[in-house]
């Protein structure tokens, strides 16, 4: 396990400053990454926007030999979902890309200042079971935010790759997603089936465990990390994620 202590403390509003708890971070396991445009505004709110962010993906994917296996861009948040790598902590190429997109985006609207909030969030995800869970999550959410019905018809995400087979360059497919069969059109539809709205409309909404743990998985996973304090935890699973991998 290593760990990224480089950004290490913060002030409370009683000014008191308290260390933060290091990322957690196993080379080549599975994270799920959350940025947050500064304050919450909605930055990206037209093609030529998304179409920098995705552009500034594959120049980090390619320069830092990131695998990135899936990603979902809002108004004013990313998700994605990607290796952390082998021989390198995961904070150098997250830097370097909310670095290059927030210089692009201030000289495209001649502006200056914050861009990003300052710490992105990272989470260690359990392979197989929740690693299918990390990629419903995310492509559901533009249907949460009622911007589509459909998350495979959303166009700035990867949903299309995994569920109707739509080209993409950018992303591999996960391979707890593989692992659901060898042949890709039997693949797309187990995961149509993921996709679909569970029976437990609870499971639907938006859940903070997704953001705010650093490590999601199983009880055996969270102890094989030396995951035991309160933000990490179990989140439940809809019942289809573990239908199809019966």
């Amino acid at each position: 396990m290593l760990y990224d202590q480089r950004e290490d403390a913060v002030g409370s509003v009683l000014q008191i400053s308290m260390p933060r708890l290091p990322r957690m971070y196993a080379p080549g396991a599975t994270m799920h990454v959350v940025a947050r445009c500064n304050n919450r505004e909605f930055y990206f709110t037209g093609p030529e926007d998304f179409e920098i962010l995705l552009d500034h993906l594959g120049g980090m994917s390619s320069d830092y030999k990131i695998r990135l296996f899936a990603y979902t861009l809002m108004s004013n948040h990313i998700h994605l979902l990607l290796q952390s790598p082998a021989e390198d902590v995961l904070g150098r190429p997250l830097r370097w890309f909310m670095t290059q997109t927030a210089k692009s985006f201030h000289r495209l609207r001649n502006r200056c200042g914050h861009f990003w909030e300052r710490r992105y969030r990272a989470c260690l995800v359990e392979d197989d079971l929740y690693a299918l869970a990390a990629l419903r999550y995310m492509d559901r959410n533009p249907v949460r935010a009622g911007i589509v019905e459909d998350p495979s018809t959303y166009a700035w995400s990867s949903c299309g790759s995994y569920a109707t087979g739509v080209s993409n360059r950018l992303i591999q497919f996960h391979p707890s997603y593989l692992g659901l069969s060898p042949y890709a059109k039997v693949r797309q539809r187990h995961y149509l089936t993921i996709l679909a709205a569970s029976s437990d409309p609870h499971l639907d909404n938006k859940d903070s465990r997704w953001t705010s743990q650093r490590a999601v998985g199983s009880r055996e996973f969270l102890k094989r990390h030396h995951s035991s304090d309160r933000r990490q935890g179990i989140i439940p699973l809809p019942e289809q994620i573990r239908k199809v991998r019966k």
